[in-house]
């Protein structure tokens, strides 16, 4: 009899041990779905607001009352701001200078990464800080001495100094975040090819680059995000407002204490979508890139 019991005193035990453990991944399940609703919540919702301000008419932008649901789905910010203001040409501005920048950075910053992470000669671990430490740098504290060189070089107001003041901080970015990605490429895979005949610059086309695609992406994306969203250097260098970019152009739309609140999100939702579209073209390139650079070893 007492046998009998502590089996059914067993079982009782074993099913409130799982009951609670049950309640306990419920609990964890929940918690966790919280707090990843909220985070998402905090993300999402400063772009829905700046889309539901943007196909607002004005006149609800001031408005006291505050809705998070479209009343009135309208263009009329969008049809203003690119009719009435320089919009397209500070947004042409804007692509040539980041284009322009972003290539020559990858460029200048993939030769770089592959000297520090390839090539062995004295001095290269000096190299390797200098370029460390310019990228640390803040940019505010050399926007005195970049004006005043490019100043009495004649390159303010002028699309060229802009570029090369974006080479100051993309540069120094490109070049570590390529030479982290280089010196996991195996060194015998460009060995390899230079035993079969190819000279050190085939092999780093044909061998090194390929197997970089997911890097050099990325480096690409980034380049492009900071030199496109730039805003300190080019309101200081750019007064010309024929000459702007979008950035520093948007400040054309706040009259002292008043904002066009309407045609600044349009203005906003534009800017963003050549960073949107080249996050989703360039995220297929990496993804397929991390996959087809597999070796068997």
């Amino acid at each position: 009899m007492s046998d009998a019991i502590r089996v059914v005193d067993a079982r009782s035990a074993a099913r409130t041990g799982r009951g609670s453990l049950r309640t306990e991944l419920v609990m964890k399940r929940v918690l966790q779905w919280s707090v990843l609703g909220t985070a998402l919540v905090i993300v999402i919702f400063p772009l829905y607001w700046m889309l539901l301000t943007a196909f607002d008419p004005p006149s609800l932008s001031y408005s006291a009352k505050i809705s998070l649901l479209p009343k009135q789905i309208t263009l009329s910010a969008f049809i203003q701001l690119l009719t009435e203001y320089e919009f397209m040409r500070w947004m042409w501005n804007s692509a040539l200078v980041a284009i322009s920048s972003t290539v020559l950075a990858v460029v200048v910053g993939g030769l770089a990464a592959y000297s520090l992470s390839r090539l062995r000669y004295p001095g290269r671990g000096f190299l390797a800080g200098i370029f460390f430490l310019a990228y640390i740098f803040p940019a505010t504290l050399l926007v005195v001495p970049v004006f005043v060189i490019l100043s009495s070089l004649g390159l303010t107001d002028d699309y060229g100094g802009l570029i090369l003041t974006y080479l100051i901080f993309t540069v120094p970015f490109c070049t570590w975040m390529l030479r982290a990605y280089l010196t996991s490429i195996p060194r015998e895979l460009e060995e390899a090819a230079l035993v079969d005949g190819a000279t050190r610059i085939q092999a780093m086309i044909k061998i090194i680059l390929p197997l970089a695609a997911p890097g050099v992406a990325a480096a690409t994306i980034f380049a492009f995000t900071l030199s496109w969203n730039e805003y300190l250097y080019a309101f200081i260098l750019m007064t010309d407002s024929s000459k702007m970019t979008l950035s520093p152009g948007m400040t054309k739309l706040v009259f002292g204490d008043i904002f066009l609140w309407g045609m600044i999100m349009s203005g906003a939702t534009l800017m963003s979508l050549p960073v949107v579209v080249l996050y989703f073209v360039a995220q297929r390139f990496v993804v397929s890139g991390l996959t087809a650079g597999s070796v068997k070893g």
